[in-house]
């Protein structure tokens, strides 16, 4: 099969969603498929601001695919990220590029971190003024609900994605499909033994931004601070500058938490092995390849229920779900498993069982199945 790969992200594989294509591309490749991606740099460097850029990025895309399926040659599938693949479906409709597969692929859905934007407003956390509560709905949302239309297949990280896109009837519940992320064989299959000393603390790993619930991670330290004076903290890959981070904590407190910028995977699975417990405070994630990551290197988890966290996470034994928006049940979680060694080693345990069977290349196999019904009903199997 000849897929092509269609993201505005730049090709960063320290990246969440870059770095999903760049494992897929691995695993397709070593499966004896072809595959090429298309990323922000291909697409076009204007326009750069991001609000021209949602409502121009389907464009982009679409004279990107034109030209790449020209020059190097057509192909069986188009797998295109959010809003990406609208005009190209557009075209087919018309008649161009006459059984070529499109799906359109989440990587969370836009609308419901929209939604988290909206509540964060309320809460008086962020500012959302009416010009782009009104501009960002038309010029980005209107998009990704019509790129999920137009194509043969929809696919996404978690059942309640799919469960709101068959809401907005934006496609028959038999044509959305659920395939979650993985992690790479090799860190699995070299996971730390149980019982390996650990000791550095608590990891948060991630974009040091309000939907990662960043605000509430400063809280909870604080309260975890005070009632646990040797609590440590390290932020890796925030993305931004190192003290952007430590002024959303407390003066004295600033010496507990160690900043680190963005790392390679070998650097991140390190991380994983050495700190004693990960927190995902978030407010709305399409998936949450962290935990994932960090449950296949026995790490216990303190999260939100958002994306694939309820489903991980809900019995309780890999971690501990809190409620979103919480400093202080995030505090207490996290003083509970940094106070009880056997709690975190039992909790490994069962984390890296929950996770066992997740690899990308069971990934890439479930999105091979899905191209295969996009291809069908492309060339009339409908």
């Amino acid at each position: 099969m000849n897929i092509l790969l269609v993201g505005d992200y730049p090709d960063d594989p320290r990246l969440g969603s870059a770095k999903v294509y760049h494992k897929l591309r691995e695993e397709f490749l070593a499966l004896g498929h072809e595959c090429r991606w298309l990323t922000a740099a291909d697409l076009g460097a204007r326009p750069a601001r991001p609000r021209l850029r949602w409502a121009a990025a389907p464009a982009l895309a679409a004279r990107a695919i034109a030209r790449e399926l020209r020059e190097r040659g057509p192909c069986d599938v188009v797998d295109a990220a959010s809003a990406e693949g609208l005009v190209f479906g557009l075209r087919r409709r018309l008649g161009a590029q006459r059984g070529v597969a499109l799906v359109s692929r989440s990587h969370g859905l836009e609308h419901l971190n929209y939604r988290r934007m909206l509540d964060d407003a309320r809460a008086g956390l962020a500012r959302k003024p009416w010009t782009r509560r009104l501009w960002y709905p038309a010029a980005r949302l209107s998009q990704v609900a019509g790129a999920a239309r137009v194509a043969d297949r929809l696919l996404v990280l978690n059942e309640g994605d799919r469960e709101f896109a068959v809401r907005r009837g934006w496609k028959h519940p038999d044509r959305v499909d659920v395939v979650p992320h993985g992690v790479s064989a090799r860190f699995l299959e070299s996971a730390p033994p149980p019982g390996l000393p650990r000791g550095r603390g608590v990891l948060f790993c991630g974009t040091w931004d309000p939907v990662k619930g960043v605000g509430y991670l400063a809280e909870a330290f604080a309260l975890l601070a005070h009632r646990s004076p040797g609590a440590r903290l390290t932020v890796l890959g925030g993305g931004v500058p190192e003290a952007r981070v430590l002024e959303s904590f407390p003066a004295e407190l600033r010496a507990a938490v160690t900043v680190l910028p963005r790392s390679d995977e070998e650097e991140v699975m390190r991380h994983y092995r050495e700190h004693d417990v990960l927190v995902l405070p978030s407010t709305y994630e399409g998936f949450g390849m962290v935990v994932v990551e960090a449950m296949s290197q026995r790490l216990p988890v303190v999260a939100t229920p958002v994306g694939c966290t309820p489903s991980l996470l809900g019995s309780g034994e890999g971690g501990v779900l809190v409620p979103p928006r919480d400093p202080a049940a995030l505090a207490g979680a996290l003083e509970r498993l940094l106070a009880d060694p056997a709690l975190r080693e039992r909790m490994g345990r069962a984390a890296h069982d929950a996770v066992r069977g997740m690899t990308w290349r069971r990934t890439a196999e479930r999105t091979l199945e899905v191209y295969e019904r996009a291809l069908a009903r492309a060339r009339g199997g409908r």
